[in-house]
């Protein structure tokens, strides 16, 4: 009985001290994180609003309750809007994917760009390829949008087809006026 008991502080021990350490490890890197994923986006809208030189975060109603998006920045050049960067998502086949899509101010789509995604490597993961974003450049918001779902990833493609449209559709019902 003594033995289970004084495997039980050994086990406590180890326990305590591995999570004090991950936490410890956690609250270091956590700023630096955060700080390349902000590096990411403003990488991710200076490649989509091509010519911009002023960037600007689109906060209002509209935006906040529009279906599948979460943020998105005006793209300025001399005062005017060129063109808009809309980070939407969607459920793929193992979880939320992400997406960056650029629109100019005419309404064409000028790329897409997966943020974030948890889908099947060497499968679902295929939507990452420039072979199949490139088929949304020149898309226009006021058609339809979804391009050729890949096989073996149909789930994984959709998700990508179901964020752009729900950019498209944010643009042809509100920034589009704007």
């Amino acid at each position: 009985m003594r033995d289970i008991a004084k495997m039980g502080i050994i086990l406590l021990l180890i326990t305590s001290v591995s999570g004090m350490v991950l936490g410890l490890t956690n609250s270091f890197t956590e700023g630096i994180i955060m700080e390349r994923s902000i590096e990411r986006v403003i990488a991710s809208i200076e490649t989509l609003i091509e010519g911009a030189d002023d960037f600007e975060m689109i906060e209002s109603e509209e935006v906040e309750s529009a279906e599948r998006v979460k943020e998105v920045y005006a793209g300025y050049k001399d005062g005017s809007v060129v063109g808009f960067s809309i980070k939407s998502y969607a459920q793929g086949y193992g979880g939320e994917v992400e997406v960056m899509v650029g629109i100019t101010n005419e309404g064409a789509i000028t790329g897409v760009q997966v943020m974030s995604q948890s889908e099947t490597p060497g499968l679902g993961d295929v939507i990452t390829d420039e072979s199949f974003l490139e088929n949304y450049q020149g898309n226009k918001t006021d058609e339809d949008v979804a391009v050729d779902t890949i096989g073996g990833a149909t789930a994984s493609s959709q998700a990508v087809n179901n964020a752009v449209e729900a950019a498209a559709n944010l643009y042809e019902d509100y920034l589009k006026n704007l």
